[in-house]
């Protein structure tokens, strides 16, 4: 099952289980650091002992979380939370036994106890967690009470601390006091803070669930809309074409400047319309029907159909792909569209004369693209601008160049459903180049 559909505390169960392999390393190091370089007393074959362990639980843990993840949503929920209280009830026994063998409650890394219930607060519920905190003050009372009456033998850090602390009451119940309130106030204040973010969040998840409803809606509207509008022109570009024709009558040339200018009006219009249903029909489907295709065929495709507005400028077109690409799996259609509206795009932005060039490069995993002009360029403060619905650079009402402002929206709706980035640079007067990356998968 694919991880990002698993619950959250499924996530927290491998870092716990990631966590320890450093923690076990940082055992073994520590404990031969302290021993023969700062030549304190310790126990190191029990402590190495315990790391072997600890290793051995957490390759057990790791195959036990890969196991549940297999099983259905229900289980693997139960199944986590299971797994999640074994992990860190067999962490606090085991970091109670290390503890004995390096100093008992005289080792100040007994602080490390709070962390355990810092991270126990922020994963349970409140009762869970008092429980697990419950639990570890209990072990280390224990390990205070076993240790203060000779039950087990105390295994004092010569070398860094030489009084017997364990063995004096007062201090030992002074201390514990203290311990257990920290300890107990550390997770309420944890399960306060844990409590408000979770509240903060499903507002948030709220939030965003009504924004993308009303989103739908609005989606749904414009395509209900430019689908009408789209018929309409159309009868409307047949009744010109009529015109154009003389089949009514010879226009004189007055009347044909008009209708000419109506019918290029309206087929901008028409142009315009089908940019916003693709771009909606995108936004509101986001499906993709992926195959197999060859890249080399469509490129050869696109440049075909595109040559007649390239000759109409003499502008030149080069292209160069690399000799190892083949095949590309995706949505061969959108593919074709993404090219066929960069390139055109750069035709209709260069002068008389000029270039432009395609050239699609190998990678181990995807593929590279660009699609460079020596065009008008684009303004520096337009760069950041360019993908956006209906932006259009400030330096293209200068040419009186029409056009939606939706091709790149467009551009970057397919790129992105394709789990690819875009990305431009661009010089004014100079030229622009659009750069984007297609997955071979």
């Amino acid at each position: 099952m694919d991880e990002k559909l698993l619950p959250k505390n499924f996530g927290f169960a491998k870092w716990l289980i990631n966590l320890r392999w450093v923690a076990v390393l940082l055992l073994v190091t520590s404990t031969f650091f302290v021993r023969n370089i700062l030549k304190i007393s310790i126990q190191e074959t029990p402590i190495y002992i315990l790391s072997s362990i600890l290793f051995l639980f957490n390759c057990s843990f790791l195959f036990l979380v890969k196991r549940i993840s297999k099983k259905e949503i229900p289980k693997i929920i139960s199944g986590i939370m299971q797994n999640l209280h074994f992990q860190i009830s067999v962490d606090l026994i085991i970091l109670t036994i290390i503890l004995h063998f390096s100093g008992g409650i005289e080792n100040p890394f007994i602080i490390y106890y709070i962390f355990h219930m810092i991270i126990v607060s922020s994963v349970l519920s409140p009762r869970e967690s008092y429980l697990q905190t419950s639990f570890a003050l209990l072990l280390v009372a224990a390990l205070a009470f076993l240790e203060c009456f000779s039950i087990i033998p105390h295994y004092p850090l010569s070398g860094f601390i030489s009084t017997g602390f364990y063995q004096n009451k007062f201090y030992l119940i002074g201390t514990g006091f203290v311990f257990v309130t920290t300890s107990y106030i550390v997770v309420s204040m944890t399960n306060s803070i844990v409590a408000k973010s979770r509240k903060n969040e499903q507002a948030y998840l709220k939030a965003n669930l009504e924004l993308e409803q009303k989103d739908k809606v609005k989606n749904e509207y414009v395509l209900r809309v430019t689908h009408d509008i789209k018929g309409h022109l159309a009868a409307i570009s047949g009744c010109i074409k009529v015109l154009q024709t003389n089949m009514l009558g010879k226009l004189n040339e007055q009347q044909k400047e008009f209708v000419n200018r109506a019918y290029n009006r309206t087929d901008l219009l028409s142009k315009f319309v089908k940019d916003l249903l693709s771009l909606t029909k995108k936004r509101l489907t986001n499906y993709n029907e992926y195959e197999e295709f060859s890249i080399k065929d469509l490129v050869t495709k696109i440049i075909s159909d595109s040559k007649i507005n390239a000759e109409e400028k003499s502008i030149t077109i080069e292209v160069s792909i690399d000799k190892y690409i083949d095949k590309l799996k995706g949505n061969s259609l959108a593919i074709e569209e993404l090219f066929s509206n960069l390139l055109l795009n750069a035709i209709k932005y260069t002068s008389e004369k000029g270039m432009v060039k395609l050239n699609i490069m190998n990678r181990p995993d995807h593929i590279i693209t660009e699609i460079s002009d020596t065009g008008i360029g684009i303004p520096e403060n337009d760069i950041s601008n360019v993908f956006e619905e209906f932006f259009r650079a400030s330096n293209v009402k200068k040419d009186n160049e029409a056009g939606s402002g939706l091709g790149l929206a467009i551009v970057k709706q397919i790129v992105t459903s394709h789990k690819g980035r875009i990305w431009v640079e661009s010089k004014l007067g100079v030229g622009t180049k659009f750069t984007f990356s297609l997955s071979k998968a």
